[in-house]
């Protein structure tokens, strides 16, 4: 396999950005330093990207967009956003996935780097921010969805703790106390807020969440399913089901449809983020709290641009408010016989 500059960094142990910089004869490095990194240039016999290298001293126009899933109708609307602001600046995109891995999530944040564009934009896994901070000297970063508040970059997401809070104190409003919470996968930055979410809120209404009404899976349809099956195998099934995100909630439904469980007669059902648009066509019509993939891809790239332009100083934290959608898939204990 062809040497990378992370290969270079590694022998000569330091940093990428360090190695570009000796590389591109840039920026004051150290004399030993310089020497370790042209000592691993020639040991790996490593030869840079001719066609990035031509680009040095030339703009690029082009801003990488790193999603987790680029299926996910939420992170394809985010994309949509981004690329509402920068083609009126004359920027273009490119975009790739990470499958929700930090590995791939690494190895294509190096390879964008190389490649000079000139911005990224990143849905983060949360395991990647050794090489997200060490990147953030040099161009900028935007992380988007999932915000890690530690790192020095701009942060643009919807607000997942308050939008978990909402659903359980709709919950509670309506009389619910035996609530089954259906999260994701736990490793991942929203789903770790959103958890803590839950368990906030639970604690500000003193309603009691046991290990045995705490499901954690994956973010997706099957994960909704499988929910179902393991609430509804108790002998005291919950009263309520909130679910983590749209594609479970998809799931939870199907679930429930498939055992002739009835929404909200048996269980009331509760999503955050809104479901497809042909999940919307059913009945009942689901209480979720909203999401802004739009507006949180407008304002990202925005942000690239005026830091680009040298108009921001000051590293930005924009949390959007979710906003509480009742459907019909929630009822209070007495409406719904429970």
């Amino acid at each position: 396999m062809k040497p990378t500059i992370k290969d270079v960094a590694k022998l000569a142990e330091v940093s990428i950005g360090t190695a570009s910089k000796v590389l591109n004869r840039e920026g004051n490095v150290r004399p030993d330093l310089q020497m370790r990194v042209w000592n691993a240039i020639k040991q790996l016999n490593y030869r840079p990207n001719a066609v990035a290298r031509s680009l040095k001293s030339a703009n690029t126009k082009t801003i990488a967009v790193l999603l987790a899933d680029i299926t996910n109708p939420f992170q394809m609307t985010l994309a949509k956003g981004i690329e509402e602001v920068t083609v009126q600046h004359g920027y273009q995109l490119l975009i790739s996935s990470t499958k929700e891995n930090a590995d791939i999530e690494k190895r294509n944040l190096n390879m964008l780097y190389e490649n000079r564009v000139e911005g990224i934009i990143v849905c983060t896994t949360g395991q990647a921010n050794d090489e997200i901070k060490a990147l953030a000297s040099h161009i900028p970063i935007v992380l988007v969805d999932r915000p890690v508040f530690s790192l020095p970059v701009d942060i643009v997401s919807d607000d997942n703790l308050y939008g978990m809070e909402l659903l359980v104190g709709h919950l509670y409003e309506l009389g619910h106390r035996r609530i089954g919470v259906v999260y994701g996968d736990l490793n991942t930055v929203h789903g770790k807020s959103r958890y803590e979410g839950v368990l906030k809120a639970c604690d500000h209404f003193g309603i009691d969440l046991p290990q045995e009404l705490q499901y954690a899976g994956q973010f997706t349809y099957e994960g909704g399913i499988g929910a179902t099956r393991y609430f509804f195998g108790m002998k005291e099934p919950p009263t309520a089901l909130l679910s983590a995100n749209n594609n479970m909630t998809a799931g939870i439904i199907r679930g429930c449809r498939d055992s002739g469980i009835g929404i909200p007669k048996d269980v009331s059902v509760v999503s955050f983020g809104e479901l497809e648009y042909n999940w919307n066509l059913i009945t009942p019509s689901v209480t979720y709290v909203s999401q802004s993939p739009l507006m949180i891809g407008h304002k990202a790239a925005e942000l690239v641009l005026n830091r680009l332009s040298n108009k921001l100083r000051e590293v930005s934290h924009i949390l959007f408010t979710p906003q509480l959608k009742v459907g019909d898939s929630s009822a209070g204990l007495l409406e719904s016989g429970l």
